[in-house]
C-alpha cells in the first residue's frame, strides 16, 4: 500500500510536501531522459503546481467523498504512464511523435509526465468535465515551463503543449484520444487502485453512501506492478487479498484500456490470494 498524506490544515502550505510524493519524485527521476531531469525537478515543487494539486485534493476528498486525486495520484499516474511509456519503447512501439518524424523521445516524456502531473487539477473546480478545467489550468504553467524546456525552439512548445491538453483531457475516456502518449496516462490513470487511495475518504467520512464500492474494492488491492509482458510490450500485473478487487479492474482499468490506442499491447493480468491467476487480456 502506498500511504497518503492526511488532508490537515490549509492546502497551500507549502511545507506541507509529503515524504510519499518525494519518495515518488525520486522515481520519476529515475525514469526520464537524464537530458531534463533538472528542469523536471524544479517543476515537481513548484508552488503552483503543488497549491493546484492539494486544492483539487481537498475538494475530491472532502466535499465529493472521491479517492485520492492529489499530489500522490498524480505522481503515480505519472510515474506508471512512464513506465507503461518506457516499456512500449522497448517493445519497438515508439512514441506518436517519434514515429511521426515531428520529435523525439524527450518531447513525449515531457508532455507525458507534466500532462500526468496536472491532469486532475481541474478536480478544484468540479468533477464533471474536470478534464477540461485541468487543461485550462496547465495553460499557466506551461507557459512558465515550456520555455526553460526548449529555448528558442517554439515548435517543440507548441508541440507539447498540444500533445499535453490531449494527454489531459483524454485521460477520462470521454474524449477519443489518438496518440501513444495520450493512450499511456488513460491506461495508467486506471492503475492507482490500491487500498492507500481509498483511506483517507474512509478515515473522513464513516457513514455509507452510495459510490462506497470505490472505497471498498480498492481496499482490497494490494499492488499493481508495470512489467514486460510475455506476448505483449506492457503486462499489467495486479494483486488483490479479495475479489472485491475485480470491480476496479473491470469497472475502472478496463474501460480506460478498451478505449485506449495501446490496447493491443498490453497484457493485463489479475491475481486474487490463493486463486488461479484471471488474464483479461493475453
Amino acid at each position: 500500500m502506498i500511504e497518503r498524506p492526511e488532508l490537515e490544515g490549509s492546502p497551500f502550505d507549502p511545507k506541507k510536501y509529503g515524504s510519499t510524493a518525494k519518495k515518488l519524485d525520486d522515481q520519476l527521476m529515475a525514469e526520464i531522459s537524464p537530458a531534463w531531469a533538472p528542469m523536471l525537478q524544479e517543476f515537481l515543487v513548484d508552488a503552483e503546481l503543488l497549491a493546484m494539486q492539494k486544492w483539487a485534493n481537498s475538494v475530491a476528498v472532502k466535499r465529493l467523498r472521491h479517492n485520492d486525486h492529489g499530489p500522490v495520484h498524480m505522481r503515480i499516474a505519472a510515474l506508471h504512464s512512464l513506465r507503461i511509456l518506457n516499456k512500449l519503447i522497448e517493445g519497438n512501439v515508439q512514441p506518436s511523435v517519434v514515429t511521426e518524424g515531428y520529435g523525439e523521445r524527450v518531447h513525449a516524456e515531457v508532455a507525458l509526465v507534466l500532462g500526468a502531473l496536472m491532469h486532475d487539477v481541474g478536480m478544484g473546480v468540479t468533477r464533471q468535465k474536470h478534464e477540461w478545467h485541468s487543461a485550462a489550468m496547465a495553460d499557466r504553467m506551461f507557459d512558465r515551463y515550456l520555455p526553460k524546456f526548449f529555448p528558442d525552439d517554439i515548435a517543440s512548445q507548441v508541440m507539447v503543449r498540444t500533445l499535453a491538453r490531449e494527454i489531459i483531457i483524454g485521460h477520462m475516456g470521454n474524449e477519443k484520444v489518438y496518440s501513444v502518449e495520450a493512450g499511456a496516462l488513460l491506461v495508467a490513470d486506471g492503475t492507482d487502485m490500491t487500498s492507500g487511495r481509498s483511506r483517507l475518504v474512509g478515515m473522513l467520512h464513516k457513514e455509507p453512501a452510495v459510490g462506497d464500492m470505490h472505497k471498498i474494492s480498492a481496499d482490497a488491492v494490494t499492488k499493481v506492478c508495470i512489467e514486460t509482458g510475455e506476448n505483449k510490450p506492457v503486462a499489467i500485473s495486479i494483486l488483490m487479498d479479495d475479489y472485491a478487487g475485480i470491480f476496479q479492474v473491470e469497472q475502472v482499468l478496463m474501460p480506460k484500456v478498451d478505449a485506449s490506442p495501446i490496447k493491443g499491447f498490453l497484457e493485463i493480468n489479475v491475481r486474487v490470494t490463493g486463486e488461479p491467476e484471471r488474464r483479461y487480456l493475453r
